[in-house]
């Protein structure tokens, strides 16, 4: 009876099928769509162009009239493709292969499909069924390694991700709250838009054009388990199911090299399946398939134009291609994907832990113990440099296992954290393979290694070396041959030995060497050569990608030293640097210093963080010589460990300068600076307290806020650094401008402050008046421009500036301000009170009457410019600013005033003929610029015959 009672409920009649299902209808109706039971299908006995319309039926089959609304549903939340692709890869497990053709026949009549697929068309995705579940079984098969592993993951995998857009945006529109949780300094193009996106959209946005899209990331921030975890949860059903098959190359592997058709691409044991499956995808055209390609950044440098790779990639040229419908994920790092930017239908990025992540993260590897946690993150704190580092998670589990591992103590350096893994790897080995327990030593110094494990270190540095002279980060055993080096290397832990895609049929492994640690290892190869070797080695080397990254560790290991036999008898402070480093180091600033001035430096870049491993204030001195106490980085990606070593080298500078050195300038626009890396950039400038040298510190157009502002008060409290202090295009707020103005109260030595597009309101704000106040303040120029100014600010400013003896330039352009008669009174007091001012700029602000202004400038002996541009001035302006033109002022603005008509000129110019003895320059509206060889041609003259110098009158 119950039984009767369910079919009966389960009865669906047409009416039904035609209806519009509602929403709170669709989870019941997935349930009947998951819960199709094996070998129902068949009883449908569906023969070709018979019982095509369910209507003919006498008796709808319950299960069947739930699977027709459950796919209808689908239809409207998923689409009619996505639909089809569902209900045939379910038809052909359940079914024979004669009936699912004939059901698919059935569903394209059913559902109106215009061109249903043919016999062979079925068959064929029929035949990658069975590879589809093979690959299914070996996804689901691979384990993530725990983080007691060495070198470790995290356990629970955390993917951040950014959509990257092509379109250029204006500063401040992007998400506040997505930037202030990301941590900075992952991606090279900083110029385009990033939104939050989360994994399952990143196809969503990309229409009708062929799904190709590019994952990139720092090294260690998680694109290669991102890449697994995509094909995991594909094999799950949970993630991008409108593909029939998901196939995962690493690009590093060695036979993708010698790849020439997609079977030699697939992962499979067995050939014959390879070869069918082969056959399958290229008659699809691939679709249907999704390749996910871990890491371009590891493809051989020399794979050819033509090779299947390529062919993957580069599809869409000819629409012949066998592969052109297929879907594409790349894995990369920034610096090696831009071939690849033109190609692509999207970018995406990883962006590695926030902060939050990063403590959930520590909690889980600690065991829940919290104090240990906060003791951890304490240390980190404490070194600046682990701290910018530990957003990659790869990075955060090497530190914390050593804080495990070595009571918990941390590495100092970037080239600290990275030898710990080796230094631990190897400890691993002469414990766990040889049962002993004698103390590792160095391996920056292979004397001090034990017996046991010195020559395989040797023989490792010398594989790292020769891998980043190739430009590679696996090796087979005909590699190790070639370099007669044996097989059992691996033994030591480094090595990771991988399998690789099949060769006839049978498993083959190859070894892959870490990029980080092959750098490690290489500059400790290079580190042990005589300096002749080194010279020629690093001019070798010194167009390699990776470069930058050897010579950072070397400088690490070394601090820029190399044995010197001759040189070393001489006092340090007479030779104090080695002769193969001081070419070195010219050859970079000479490369750099011809780059165009919106091109990133990225080399430069890369050795001052070398000179921050180094730390020999010396070669800071050296290097800033050549670069004429000059450094320009704008345009310039910096991540915090970046703004860290270039606080660093300018403090440095300063403190061993020469006396003929007044000024070192640091150019940091739009480098994409945010607060912590104004935190990282302060602590680097706090390095030395004392300085025989001042900094001009640009730092406009990037991304900082009140919290980074807090952090540059703390370099102007305490330190005498810096003299001139750009903080334009910031949104530092009027909290982070009274934060500012407090820590300027008791400076001295701080004498340009620019503000320009600061995101400030100023009504009532009194921390500006309140500085200029200040009986010891040293503030030559302030630019307040671009910001919003009310009238009782301007007259607290102005009141402010009677007493005020050091300010000479106030720049007050487009701040909202109208000066007409009832307030203009305010500027006539101040120029009347003031004795300091030569600069007043008024521009792009409205000014209804000059008679105040005119009045000020009769009693005012110190101001030299006026700029009054774009004022919407009239005739009747001035001619009350030229009844009051005396003798001092000597350039005048009033330009983009519109308003002026040539009656307005010709009133200025007959003054002009016999006052304002000192003016030399004037500026007035383009269309006006008749007045220039006309009424302006007879002033001159006539201004000679009274002795008056020439006026320059221009446009």
């Amino acid at each position: 009876m119950a039984a009767k009672e369910q079919n009966q409920e389960m009865k669906v009649t047409d009416e039904q099928l035609n209806t519009t299902i509602k929403e709170p209808d669709l989870p019941e109706l997935a349930a009947c769509f998951d819960n199709v039971h094996n070998g129902y299908l068949e009883k449908l006995e569906l023969l070709p162009g018979e019982q095509t319309d369910v209507r003919t039926r006498a008796y709808v089959d319950g299960t069947l009239a739930g699977m027709l609304l459950a796919l209808k549903c689908w239809i409207l939340t998923k689409g009619l493709e996505a639909t089809f692709r569902a209900l045939l890869l379910i038809s052909l497990s359940l079914l024979k292969e004669n009936v699912a053709v004939r059901v698919c026949k059935y569903l394209f009549d059913k559902f109106s499909i215009s061109s249903p697929p043919s016999r062979e068309r079925v068959l064929l995705n029929h035949k990658l069924s069975s590879y589809r579940d093979y690959l299914q079984s070996r996804y689901r098969a691979q384990i993530s390694t725990s983080a007691t592993q060495w070198p470790p993951v995290p356990t629970k995998k955390v993917f951040k991700l950014a959509m990257i857009q092509k379109e250029k945006i204006q500063r401040g529109r992007i998400d506040e709250e997505f930037f202030r949780l990301s941590i900075t300094g992952k991606i090279d193009d900083i110029l385009l838009k990033k939104t939050p996106v989360n994994l399952l959209n990143i196809f969503s946005e990309i229409g009708d054009r062929r799904k190709f899209v590019l994952i990139e990331g720092a090294p260690g921030s998680g694109k290669s388990t991102l890449a697994l975890h995509i094909c995991q949860e594909w094999a799950k059903g949970k993630l991008f199911q409108e593909f029939d098959i998901a196939i995962l190359v690493r690009l590093r592997d060695p036979l993708v090299k010698e790849a020439i058709t997609i079977s030699d691409l697939l992962p499979c044991t067995n050939k014959a399946m390879a070869n069918e499956t082969d056959t399958a995808i290229m008659s699809l055209y691939g679709k249907g398939v999704l390749w996910v390609l871990d890491g371009w950044d590891e493809l051989p440098s020399d794979l050819p134009r033509d090779s299947i790779i390529n062919k993957l990639i580069r599809p869409y040229m000819s629409r012949e291609s066998p592969l052109h419908e297929s879907a594409v994920i790349v894995t990369s790092r920034p610096s090696s994907s831009a071939e690849l930017h033109p190609l692509v239908s999207s970018r995406v990025e990883v962006l590695g832990f926030t902060p939050h992540q990063l403590e959930q993260y520590f909690t889980e590897c600690l065991q829940g113990d919290l104090q240990a946690v906060q003791t951890l993150l304490e240390r980190i704190r404490e070194n600046p440099m682990v701290e910018s580092s530990c957003y990659l998670p790869l990075n955060a589990s090497i530190v914390v296992n050593c804080f495990l591992s070595d009571n918990h103590s941390l590495p100092t350096s970037n080239h600290g954290i990275f030898k710990s893994v080796v230094q631990s790897s190897l400890k691993r080995y002469l414990q766990d393979k040889l049962g002993k327990t004698t103390p590792v030593g160095d391996i920056t110094s292979p004397d001090s290694l034990p017996s046991e494990i010195r020559t395989q270190s040797i023989q490792m540095c010398q594989l790292a070396f020769h891998g980043i002279e190739e430009n590679k980060v696996t090796f087979t055993d005909t590699n190790l041959a070639t370099l007669s080096i044996p097989k059992d290397i691996s033994n030591i832990g480094l090595l990771q030995t991988v399998s690789s895609i099949t060769s006839d049929g049978h498993l083959v492994y190859y070894c892959f060497l870490h990029l980080s640690i092959q750098e490690l290892l290489a500059a400790v190869h290079i580190s042990l050569m005589s300096p002749k070797q080194q010279i020629y080695v690093f001019q070798k080397l010194f167009d390699n990608p990776r470069f930058s990254a050897v010579f950072q560790f070397y400088a690490g290991i070394t601090k820029l030293r190399t044995s010197r036999p001759i040189l070393s008898m001489l006092p340090r402070f007479l030779c104090p640097f080695p002769i193969s480093i001081f070419d070195l180091l010219q050859n970079i600033v000479k490369s750099e210093k011809e780059k165009k001035s919106y091109e990133p430096k990225i080399l430069l870049l890369s050795l001052i963080n070398c000179l921050y491993e180094a730390e020999d204030s010396s070669l800071c001195a050296f290097v800033a010589n050549l670069l004429n106490h000059y450094l320009d980085l704008d345009n310039t990606t910096m991540n915090p460990i970046n703004c860290l070593c270039v606080g660093y080298f300018a403090s440095y500078f300063a403190s061993v300068c020469d006396n003929t050195c007044k000024e070192f300038t640091l150019r940091l626009r739009s480098c994409y600076i945010d607060d912590q890396g104004c935190k990282f950039l302060a602590q680097g400038l706090c390095k030395c307290s004392y300085s025989r040298s001042k900094i001009t510190l640009y730092l406009h157009n990037n991304y900082i806020r009140e919290e980074g502002i807090r952090h540059i008060a703390e370099v102007i409290e305490s330190t005498s650094l810096i003299s001139k202090l750009i903080l334009s295009n910031n949104s530092i707020g009027n909290s982070g401008l009274s934060t500012l103005c407090e820590a300027l109260s008791t400076n001295t030595s701080l004498k340009n402050l620019i503000l320009y597009d600061c995101s400030l309101s100023l009504n009532d704000h009194g921390a500006i008046p309140r500085l200029l106040s200040t009986n010891n303040t040293t503030l030559e120029h302030l630019s307040l421009s671009r910001n919003v100014i009310g009238n009782t600010e301007l007259k607290n400013l102005c009141e402010a500036l009677w007493t005020n003896t050091s300010l000479k330039r106030l720049d007050l352009e487009c701040c909202s301000l109208t000066i007409s008669d009832d307030n203009g009174a305010v500027l006539y007091q101040l120029l009347n009170h003031n004795n300091s001012l030569e600069h007043l700029n008024l521009s792009s602000n409205t000014v209804t009457s000059c008679r105040h202004i005119a009045a000020g400038l009769a009693v005012n002996k110190t101001l030299r410019t006026l700029n009054l541009g774009y004022c919407k001035l009239t005739d009747q302006s001035i001619e009350e600013l030229s009844a009051k033109l005396i003798n001092k002022l000597k350039t005048l603005y009033i330009w983009g005033n519109d308003t002026i008509t040539k009656d307005g000129m010709k009133t200025l110019a007959r003054h002009l003929t016999t006052h304002c003895s000192e003016l030399t320059k004037l500026l007035i509206p383009s269309r006006l610029i008749s007045c220039i060889n006309t009424v302006f041609w007879d002033a001159n003259k006539e201004r000679k015959r009274n002795g008056l110098p020439e006026i320059n009158v221009g446009t």
